[in-house]
């Protein structure tokens, strides 16, 4: 009898395959993950504005780190961790969804399909399953 691998989220072999209602039952598993957002993202969700593009990045940065919005940036991929609750979820988690869904991040838009450790697999966990 094959052993049954619990999921992690930290380790996408254990992850399931992702359909379109997958989120419909997760605990919103992906959204305790890193999350790593752009220039536009910031923008889209009204942290910065287009003015900024012409400060010295790392003036906006620094800015962005004392406001508490991000934690780090990472210049080689011009992205910014967005800094997670002190639970380490997302800001925006509201229950087991995204409360700002229209404006969500690149990366939440494309994971897991585009974007993620693992393509077209997710970290799926149910209430019952915790």
């Amino acid at each position: 009898m094959a052993k049954v691998l619990e999921v992690d989220k930290d380790n996408p072999k254990s992850w399931v395959k992702y359909t379109k209602t997958s989120c419909k039952t997760c605990v919103a598993t992906c959204c305790s993950m890193p999350i790593e957002v752009r220039f536009e993202d910031l923008v889209r969700l009204n942290f910065i504005t287009e003015d900024d593009l012409v400060l010295p990045l790392r003036k906006v940065v620094a800015r962005l780190k004392k406001e508490k919005v991000i934690t780090a940036y990472r210049p080689e991929k011009g992205l910014f961790a967005f800094k997670q609750t002190d639970e380490g979820k997302c800001r925006y988690l509201v229950g087991n969804r995204c409360g700002v869904y229209k404006t969500r991040p690149l990366v939440c838009r494309a994971f897991p399909i585009e974007m993620g450790w693992r393509h077209g697999f997710c970290p799926k966990k149910t209430q019952d399953s915790i």
